[in-house]
């Protein structure tokens, strides 16, 4: 295979990287086990150098050898500045109104409870195991980059979730994706946070207070200018170019050229550029949202993002014998079930819920998926993480949203004869 032409190893990448998880997921049986970014998070680690490098090294070799990961590094770029997007897009401001004071303990307790317990490991981890820190982190930032890791839900995996369980309709179900919306937004803010402490501890080698305030205010300046200046322009040119709200080529490349415009923003000021796609996600008009998701979607989901989970499981190498690796995996996965259901389940017990539909709550809220691999390779990237570290934290994503699915379930068990919800009325009227 030496003499394979870049051309003809591209399309073999290709082929392999998009058909390959698909197939496993919808002729394998997966997709009744697990949803579709899980088989992709695995397939992607499969390909590295833990499996298809240790079984088939010649293999592996000539398919990803550094040279030939160079074409697909952009492929992942976009794969990954467009999910942020959509992600963005997703997100409904309009959906957080309303909804009454029990639903806004319910939403914060679910992220800030999981993502405490998690900065509190993290700095325990940075004493007992000095190499799980990224080279460019102190105990501080390591244990706050960790326990956003922890704390992190994916709405849209959540969703994929709540469609395959056929719990869109239902009222739980509704609930979980405001609560994971709430999850997405306060991740944001406090990835932004953490990435301006990283590169201000990059840019001064100790990180002084106004290098990390400059970049957050640069940061949130964006943001304000966004929201006052960006949208309102993007509502009338949209209008402009898409009067009856179909996404035409021109209403596509003028979504595209926002999106890239506010990644290229975000990763001048020093931030990170998903968070400028995200940005440009949110700042998209509502009315145009649906349009966007069905022209881009799948798109995105399905040939672009193969190419990232490759890249990301190259990046995972698993050491059978290394303690310290599964000693993270192990803590983590636990940290974040318990942080999540206990910090779902007993608020939204407080606040009226049956038990059995607060613990379907719960459940549902451990789910990460792309998510959570995002972020940590963010966190990689920026030197929070070791490699080791980020390694352990992908498979334990993957464990937990593959156990989301069982879980809830299992909690279904539990509910009362008829599967009426008995709660009191006091959770902001859904």
């Amino acid at each position: 295979m030496g003499g394979l032409s870049p051309a003809l190893l591209f399309l073999m990448q290709a082929l392999l990287l998009i058909a390959g998880p698909f197939l496993l997921w919808r002729l394998g049986g997966g997709r009744h086990i697990a949803p579709m970014v899980v088989v992709q998070i695995l397939f992607g680690v499969a390909l590295g150098p833990s499996l298809l490098g240790r079984l088939l090294p010649d293999l592996w070799g000539v398919l990803f050898a550094p040279a030939a990961l160079a074409p697909l590094s952009g492929l992942a770029l976009m794969a990954v500045v467009f999910f942020a997007f959509l992600t963005g897009l997703h997100l409904d401001p309009a959906e957080f109104r309303g909804r009454g004071g029990a639903f806004a303990i319910v939403a914060l307790s679910s992220m800030l409870v999981p993502t405490l317990l998690g900065g509190a490991l993290g700095w325990w981890l940075a004493g007992a195991f000095p190499g799980m820190t990224g080279p460019h982190a102190t105990p501080g930032l390591f244990a706050a980059g960790f326990g956003i890791c922890v704390g992190v839900t994916a709405l849209p995996v959540l969703g994929a979730i709540l469609r395959e369980m056929d719990l869109l309709s239902d009222r739980v179900g509704r609930l979980a994706l405001g609560y994971a919306a709430v999850n997405d937004a306060l991740l944001w803010l406090l990835i932004t946070a953490v990435l301006a402490w990283a590169a201000a501890d990059g840019t001064n080698g100790g990180g002084d207070a106004g290098a990390v305030a400059k970049v957050g205010v640069l940061g949130f300046a964006y943001v304000g200018a966004t929201v006052l200046v960006v949208r309102p322009l993007l509502d009338r040119l949209l209008k402009r170019v898409a009067p009856d709200g179909r996404m035409g080529d021109t209403a596509v490349v003028v979504t595209c050229a926002a999106l890239l415009a506010s990644a290229a923003v975000t990763e001048l000021i020093g931030l990170h550029y998903i968070l400028g796609a995200f940005i440009a996600g949110s700042a998209m008009p509502r009315r145009y949202a649906a349009a966007i998701l069905d022209r881009l979607e799948h798109f995105a989901t399905l040939i672009l993002l193969p190419f990232f989970f490759t890249l990301t499981g190259l990046k995972v190498t698993l050491t059978l014998d290394d303690p310290a690796q599964w000693a993270v995996f192990a803590l983590a996965s636990l940290a974040t079930l318990a942080g999540k259901i206990a910090g779902t389940t007993l608020p939204a017990r407080w606040t009226g819920e049956s038990w059995p539909d607060a613990l379907r709550l719960g459940t549902l809220m451990p789910c990460k998926g792309l998510m959570e691999v995002i972020v940590l390779t963010v966190l990689l990237e920026a030197g929070v993480l070791s490699g080791p570290c980020f390694s352990a934290m992908v498979l334990m994503a993957v464990a937990v949203t593959a156990l989301t699915q069982p879980m809830t379930r299992l909690a279904g068990v539990w509910r009362p004869a008829g599967g009426a919800a008995t709660a009191n009325g006091r959770c902001g009227g859904m």
